[in-house]
């Protein structure tokens, strides 16, 4: 019993090592992609934030403002999922084979939705109807920021007069 207990031990600690290299992997990872017309190359970092754009020297000249924010708009996405699916790619071989929570203990909720999906859709197309400053659905595909906690009571200082810790026995 000693050396399975030890056995699973040294497992465990390999696939935490394993674990830990694949996420910072992960978080290295970037796609850095070229639009079609070679105008616009964007860099998308592991969140799927775009960290570098940059516009060829005759874009603008060659091109239009909408034309070029159309391409940013698809190849931040195309490199969004891009990383995402590296991502995945990475982490695959450790979670392959794992037994999700409700596998373990009944009526548990799935973990498998926290797991990077290896099946992401393909972004999709930036259609020329899509290009206006006014279109706040473009920002739909990232969540809004929680709104910030509501700012602590002060509790009330006391009197001269008031013994120490006696205004826990207030009601306000």
């Amino acid at each position: 019993m000693k050396e399975q207990v030890s056995s699973l031990l040294d497992t465990f600690t390999r696939q935490t090592e394993m674990l830990r290299d694949a996420q910072e992997a992960a978080a290295r990872t970037t796609a850095s992609l070229t639009s079609k017309d070679g105008l616009v190359r964007a860099t998308v970092d592991s969140g799927g934030v775009l960290t570098h754009l940059e516009f060829a020297p005759s874009s603008f000249e060659r091109s239009t403002p909408e034309a070029l924010a159309r391409s940013v708009l698809q190849i931040a996405r195309e490199g969004a999922s891009r990383v995402e699916q590296q991502v995945a790619d990475l982490m695959s071989p450790l979670t392959e084979g794992l037994p999700d929570l409700p596998d373990l203990v009944e009526d548990a909720p799935s973990l498998s939705a926290l797991l990077p999906r290896t099946d992401a859709p393909a972004p999709r197309p930036v259609a020329p109807e899509d290009e206006s400053f006014e279109d706040r659905s473009l920002l739909a595909a990232r969540p809004a920021p929680p709104p910030p906690p509501p700012p602590a009571r002060k509790r009330p200082a006391p009197d001269d007069d008031e013994q120490p810790g006696t205004w826990l026995r207030e009601s306000y």
